[in-house]
């Protein structure tokens, strides 16, 4: 328990005092290589290799995120495997490319790259590459629609308002929905 408990002071001291709070910095720290304009939420999670992990520029990571870069079911039998590790010896790196946006709570399994300009839907898992320019969602993950559909789909339902603070944004939503004026 004791080491478990310095194992976590040194994890919070990292995250906190040396990387100022940031995940970014934080995963970079660790060895994920991650790209430039990226917004990742505190809650995303690596598995136990951030280094094979590669992020582009502009990729939103949504709260619950899971990247698992490795199999953990040898742990039942690795050991009595000849030339196998106490770690495990299927791993995979996961890459995602420019301009991504990965939903909620979604899991990306091992060796699985996801193309520039796409987005993964909320709780998918993705077992499978995605290719450029394409909307996956699902469990397993498949495709949907290319990403200028979607953009066709988002336009038609577009709520009309330029809102730049919250609180224009409650007062232009409170109008649209209800009928009523702040």
């Amino acid at each position: 328990m004791f080491r478990n408990l310095i194992h976590y002071l040194k994890y919070l001291f990292t995250k906190y005092v040396v990387c100022k709070g940031s995940v970014i910095r934080y995963l970079r720290k660790q060895g994920a290589r991650i790209g430039k304009n990226c917004s990742i939420a505190g809650s995303f999670k690596i598995g136990t290799e951030p280094w094979l992990v590669q992020i582009g520029n502009h990729v939103r990571i949504s709260a619950g995120v899971m990247f698992i870069t490795h199999d953990g079911s040898s742990w039942l039998f690795r050991d009595h495997l000849s030339n196998s590790s106490s770690y495990g010896n299927r791993l995979g790196k996961i890459i995602v490319h420019d301009n991504c946006n990965i939903g909620v709570n979604c899991i990306i399994m091992p060796d699985v790259t996801i193309g520039s300009h796409s987005i993964i839907g909320a709780e998918s898992i993705v077992t499978k590459n995605v290719p450029c320019n394409m909307v996956v969602a699902g469990v397993p993950a498949h495709p949907i629609c290319t990403l200028d559909e979607y953009v066709e789909k988002y336009k038609q339902k577009m709520i009309p308002t330029q809102a730049r603070t919250r609180k224009e944004l409650r007062r232009d939503l409170t109008l649209y929905f209800w009928g009523e004026e702040l």
